[in-house]
């Protein structure tokens, strides 16, 4: 497969799609092929989002053994994972 020429969008349309994304209900995927983006771009652009309007939390996620064994939970009363560097 043919690599993809690097593009530039504009805040605008970055900001609409993000509102396709969270206004509509629809997947990133589903919006991503529709634009003719990549995923990663957009889940990146609704993160970077989330974060700026206060709703999510800039750093590191926890890996996905954390996060996919349930990871940090009453029931085991001890985290494998820290955000602490």
């Amino acid at each position: 497969m043919a690599k993809r020429k690097r593009r530039a969008f504009t805040t605008e349309f970055k900001a609409q799609a993000v509102r396709i994304v969270r206004e509509r209900g629809k997947f990133v995927g589903v919006v991503a092929r529709e634009l003719d983006l990549t995923k990663t771009a957009l889940r990146n652009w609704v993160r970077r989002a989330a974060i700026d309007a206060g709703r999510g939390a800039p750093g590191r996620s926890p890996p996905r053994s954390v996060r996919s064994s349930g990871g940090c939970g009453a029931r085991t009363g001890r985290c494998g994972w820290s955000a602490t560097f």
